[in-house]
């Protein structure tokens, strides 16, 4: 299990900012602002890929192919929102050598699609999808530099076709917040700041409330979910569990409990999301189990897989 702790001045402090960012009126979301993203350039210009989006597209480049710095275009423009970081896509690719041309990995004939993070661990590759429609095929020209690891010598070449986004956070209508539950405070790309209550101890059961009521797919007890989660220890108000801190939302097994973050989330807590639809914002008072203490937890349910 991978817990992330902060500690409790930390914590309050994040939640201040974040009262701070509303009270201000920011509504700029930074995970959607475009300056970061990869510039056209001369080297991704010259990859040229055909066919059909989501079939495996024949793809010509002149080699050898090399570059500096690395850039993107986008070879065929989707009709889809932009995506941004921060948000999970769904996506068919080609990885080739820039040396020789050779196809070094593709993910068509498997039968599905790839599931990106967009921004965790995959910089060059997520600029260069950032802020293209879904829908889209893009070619993406790696420098050397960026390639990763201190051995790469030549330019890597990735063509990209973003079959699907999910949500980058809970979009459902706003509901009215219950008695006993925390206080939630959201920044502009959707992370939570949450204030226990000061009266009343922690939970002794689990009680459930949304915030957001999303309307689209529900949420069945094999699925797997897209979630950003934060929860918050009822006693110490410590973040115990949070996947807005690792950069990317976490792909759950509602039935195993298995994260792809290897965060391993109380089963408790998933069951209440069952029946729960996509784009909803739920928070959740959950009495401590096995090893999680008791704790606050608001989750957005981005997508079912």
């Amino acid at each position: 299990m991978r817990r992330v702790t902060i500690g409790r001045t930390s914590a309050i402090v994040a939640a201040a900012a974040l009262v701070a960012v509303a009270l201000t009126g920011c509504s700029t979301n930074p995970n959607a602002d475009c300056g970061s993203a990869l510039p056209t350039g001369n080297a991704s210009n010259l990859v040229q890929a055909t066919g059909k989006i989501g079939s495996k597209p024949k793809i010509t480049v002149p080699t050898p192919l090399d570059t500096t710095k690395s850039e993107r275009t986008i070879i065929t423009e989707g009709t889809g929102e932009k995506v941004q970081r921060g948000q999970v896509v769904e996506i068919q690719y080609t990885i080739l050598d820039g040396a020789t041309g050779e196809v070094q990995q593709t993910s068509y004939g498997s039968g599905d699609t790839y599931p990106l993070a967009l921004g965790s661990g995959n910089e060059a590759l997520s600029k260069g999808l950032q802020c293209a429609p879904v829908g889209s095929r893009v070619a993406v020209v790696v420098s050397p530099k960026d390639a990763g690891g201190s051995g790469a010598t030549t330019s890597g070449i990735i063509v990209v076709d973003i079959m699907k986004a999910y949500l980058p956070k809970a979009d459902g209508a706003v509901r009215p917040s219950q008695n006993g539950f925390p206080t939630v405070v959201l920044a502009p790309t959707g992370q939570p700041g949450i204030t226990i209550p000061s009266a009343g101890g922690a939970p002794k059961t689990v009680r459930t409330e949304e915030l957001k009521s999303g309307d689209g797919a529900t949420v069945k007890k094999d699925s797997i979910v897209i979630l950003q989660y934060t929860a918050v220890g009822w006693e110490n108000k410590n973040v115990v569990f949070s996947s807005w801190q690792s950069g990317s939302p976490d792909l759950v097994s509602i039935k195993s409990g298995q994260s792809q973050l290897n965060q391993a989330l109380p089963q408790g807590v998933l069951d209440q999301l069952v029946g729960k639809k996509v784009g909803s914002q739920v928070v959740i008072n959950a009495p401590a189990e096995g090893q999680v203490p008791a704790a606050a937890w608001v989750v957005d349910i981005l997508g079912v897989r």
